[in-house]
């Protein structure tokens, strides 16, 4: 599936008959021409409008045929970048019931060359942009994702996204060398997700760089995997200090903070390697040497209610 094209798409589908025509028809508008389009279904529930596309656009767009049941978009989406993450010098991910608004592709291939030209050589990079939100008729509830979610996109050094992801993978665009590296965890079973993951290899090993500007519409229809949640509502901060939510949370990070100091130790600093080993400690610390070691290492999520969940539940 070799092209000539500087960027690979990746769209990975499952049950998205509604949505991935729209979807794919976004993409075939970008006013950026550099791009092959690979796409790949979980089971095959929409082979047949994944067919139709790659017939009529046999120079633009390719159905993959994996063969295999993921489960889950962080699994197939890990198979893809490991299969076609290098075959252009940058990838893409797509998630099948967005809309990509027309200037996406280029704007964020600008931002991508931009920081290959201020890194001066070949260091994984990986850019990521804003959404806008949307409900399932294309109608906006929020212009602007890290507003709705009350989170901050250029909240990017290392530390901080061991506790916090805040890239979300149909935005990213990494560069072969990130790919490369990404895709040496494809089988990881605690990696959390596969953007959070792509987005610390960037920020330990090369650079993360945040595009403030929604380039799509992140469309919520109630079936989302993930989704966007309104992190402002009062509801939703008492939901995170509710039962153990947050213990888990830290749990389950911790837990990928161990596989991703196994995967990548020989890369990392002496100073890294320290801040995994310190958050990997905080299960063996009482309420005031996890608060100690929070601050000492810069282990704070953003905003208020957040950090109060760490300090009272962690």
């Amino acid at each position: 599936m070799i092209h000539d094209k500087k960027v690979t798409i990746l769209l990975a589908a499952y049950k998205g008959a509604a949505y991935v025509g729209a979807q794919i028809e976004s993409i075939l508008a970008q006013d950026c021409e550099d791009w092959f389009l690979i796409l790949s279904d979980d089971g095959e529930d929409t082979a047949d409008v994944l067919d139709f596309y790659a017939r009529s656009h046999p120079d633009r767009i390719a159905h993959h045929r994996s063969g295999q049941r993921f489960g889950s978009a962080q699994k197939h989406f890990m198979y893809l970048i490991s299969r076609f993450g290098g075959e252009a010098p940058y990838t893409m991910c797509a998630d099948q019931d967005d809309i990509w608004h027309p200037d996406k592709v280029r704007r964020t291939l600008e931002a991508m060359e931009a920081a290959e030209k201020q890194a001066g050589g070949q260091i994984p990079l990986l850019v990521h942009t804003d959404l806008r939100v949307v409900d399932g008729d294309l109608q906006e509830i929020d212009p602007s994702f890290m507003h709705f979610s009350k989170i901050n996109g250029s909240r990017l050094a290392f530390p901080q996204l061991l506790v916090q992801n805040v890239v979300t993978g149909c935005t990213m665009m990494m560069n072969r060398p990130l790919a490369a590296l990404a895709a040496r965890a494809e089988n990881e079973p605690h990696m959390l997700m596969h953007d959070w993951w792509i987005a610390l290899v960037a920020s330990a090993l090369g650079k993360a760089v945040f595009l403030p500007e929604a380039t799509m519409d992140y469309r919520q229809h109630g079936r989302n995997v993930v989704g966007a949640k309104n992190a402002g509502s009062l509801s939703y901060m008492l939901g995170r200090l509710k039962g153990d939510y947050a213990r888990q949370m830290r749990d389950d990070s911790i837990a990928q903070t161990k596989a991703f100091l196994a995967c990548y130790e020989t890369e990392l600093s002496d100073k890294q390697k320290k801040t995994c080993k310190a958050f990997i400690s905080l299960t063996d610390q009482g309420r005031l040497g996890r608060l100690r070691t929070l601050q000492k290492y810069h282990l704070w999520k953003n905003t208020l209610p957040r950090r109060l969940g760490q300090g009272i539940k962690w």
